[in-house]
């Protein structure tokens, strides 16, 4: 039991640092708050901002905003028992809205939430697991919520964040540095390493009882150095030292909720050719591989690949891999189960490239029905003709993952790669 004077302390002390801060790059206008009656659900991995869009959107009304951060270690153990002690803090206040971050540390909350909504309040809360989307919502709070996600700065917030100019060195820039607001203002790697180290230790080992931390880190390493490739477990089972496959998978899956790792099936209209294949895997954040690469130089190419599918999971949550006929292609994004336009991604196109990546493309573009695939590179740009449609190569700071849902246009030019 925590006593209402101590939830009443710890808030109104929370608040007054919370307006105190300096404000951050500003991101309200991408979004939309939930309108009335409705929760509004900001989940993303730990620091990319959640707490400051919070923070944003309570100074616009901070007279009528109850705010709590619940990891608060003095409110550790606080429960759904502690409800009428929580309402009474609130009701002192005469709040209209209710700012709860890293919410998921309520065992409960959406029954809280609901009951909250219920009596007329507006509701907004943050968490670092991305089931708050999902399974933790469906029963207590079905239809009445909105939900976003918020991933560390996109290229356009790491441009107006470090005052840049679109173009080939800010790409480069931005894939070695990434998108994390702490570490751009500070430039110091130990933010990241310890923010790894607070994911695994919090949102994953506690939060899923997980006892072999120690193999749980030598996955995590290892997913790190080899985002860009696929995952086997039982082949990875034994060089891990972790008994067996299926506890692999689980431990990836909780890497997943936990937004540091996602990992990509192979495109199919068939579940079981999903799952029986391996999955690529992507980390939440460039500059975090390369701050926790085990080499001095991490493989440019599997970074610039990373980057594109973080611009493309931004917009989409459904993307998968095409693979057939010995080629590949690295996205496919869903959406209503029709696959949309394929995307490749290379750093550049040279001669030992360029065959392949076309090849891949056209092989995916054929069996999926498009007329148009995208090659993303850091600064070339070109369209080329091929008997499938139009294959648009465009510089990364001009890519808008929105286009490839499009009506494909005419194809303009003839490929003349021979290919």
């Amino acid at each position: 039991m925590i006593r209402e004077s101590v939830i009443a302390a710890v808030a109104a002390k929370q608040k007054e640092h919370v307006l105190a801060r300096a404000g951050g790059l500003p991101r309200l206008e991408k979004l939309r708050a939930a309108p009335a009656g409705f929760a509004w659900i900001i989940s993303g991995v730990r620091r990319c901002g959640k707490s400051t869009l919070m923070e944003q959107f309570l100074r616009q009304a901070p007279d009528e905003a109850f705010y709590l951060n619940l990891e608060s270690t003095a409110l550790a153990g606080l429960s759904l028992e502690d409800a009428g002690r929580l309402d009474r803090a609130i009701g002192a206040t005469g709040a209209k809205t209710i700012y709860l971050d890293e919410v998921q540390t309520l065992a409960g909350w959406e029954r809280y939430v609901r009951t909250k909504l219920d009596e007329g309040f507006r509701v907004v809360a943050t968490g670092s697991n991305a089931s708050l989307l999902g399974r933790e919502l469906g029963t207590k709070l079905t239809g009445r919520h909105v939900d976003t996600e918020l991933f560390p700065f996109d290229y356009g917030e790491f441009l107006a964040f470090t005052e840049r100019t679109p173009g080939a060195d800010a790409t480069r820039a931005y894939l070695a540095a990434g998108g994390f607001p702490s570490y751009l203002a500070t430039d110091d790697e130990r933010i990241l390493e310890t923010l790894f180290a607070d994911i695994l230790e919090r949102d994953v080992a506690l939060r899923h009882a997980v006892r072999d931390i120690a193999g749980l880190r030598r996955l995590a390493a290892w997913l790190v150095e080899n985002a860009g490739g696929k995952m086997s477990a039982q082949r990875l089972r034994q060089p891990l030292g972790v008994a067996s496959a299926s506890t692999l998978l689980q431990w990836a899956e909780h890497l997943a909720d936990a937004y540091l790792f996602s990992f990509l099936p192979k495109f199919s209209p068939s579940l079981r050719v999903q799952l029986v294949n391996p999955r690529k895997i992507y980390c939440i954040d460039t500059g975090l591989q390369c701050a926790l690469s085990a080499t001095n130089a991490p493989d440019e190419s599997r970074l610039f690949e990373n980057l594109v599918f973080l611009a493309l999971r931004r917009r989409f949550r459904d993307l998968a891999y095409f693979e057939g006929d010995g080629r590949e292609c690295d996205f496919v994004a869903v959406a209503g189960k029709r696959p949309l336009d394929p995307v490749q991604a290379t750093v550049a196109l040279n001669e030992d490239s360029e065959e392949r990546e076309v090849t891949g493309m056209r092989a995916a573009m054929a069996a999926l029905g498009r007329r148009r695939g995208w090659i993303v590179t850091v600064g070339e740009e070109d369209v080329l003709s091929v008997p499938e449609g139009e294959i648009r190569i465009v510089p990364f700071h001009a890519f808008d993952p929105a286009a490839i849902g499009e009506a494909a246009p005419v194809a303009k030019r003839e490929n003349g790669s021979g290919t």
